[in-house]
């Protein structure tokens, strides 16, 4: 996982730009039919999953992006981040009340709100990883 925090890095921008974009057009699709599993005793939405993974990865490739050297962030970025995201998510929720067939939906925005908190905890955990196997390897020597 590590290595492919590490490579995705350079392009992180890049895919933030693309990701961002692809959020604000699929909920600018007007009546996308919602996914559910259906079973003997009731459905089960995948949307709020999907919502969850969307925003978490969101989360991840903003981190990517404005994270200093060595994968460092301090606390007023990683909340002024945060806050955006979450404004983010909230005004793209708001917004689909203007496309039809689709609606606004509390739910959603908690499950984005859900994947935002769950994608900066995941960032602080990996890039502490990140950073303590950085010098590890600076203090032994090994490059690889």
């Amino acid at each position: 996982m590590i290595k492919l925090i590490t490579l995705l890095r350079p392009f992180a921008r890049y895919l933030l730009i693309v990701w961002a974009i692809t959020i604000l057009a699929v909920s600018s699709t007007p009546n996308i039919p919602t996914l559910k599993i259906h079973l003997a005793k009731g459905d089960i939405r995948l949307d709020y999953l999907i919502h969850f993974l969307e925003y978490g990865a969101l989360t991840l490739l903003s981190f990517l992006t404005f994270a200093g050297d060595e994968y460092r962030m301090g606390f007023r970025k990683a909340l002024t981040i945060t806050v955006i995201l979450s404004l983010f998510a909230i005004l793209d929720e708001y917004h689909q009340k203007l496309i039809p067939g689709r609606s606004f939906n509390y739910t959603d925005i908690l499950s984005n709100l859900t994947g935002i908190i769950a994608g900066v905890v995941f960032c602080v955990v990996i890039f502490s990883m990140i950073r303590t196997n950085y010098m590890h390897k600076i203090h032994t020597g090994n490059q690889n």
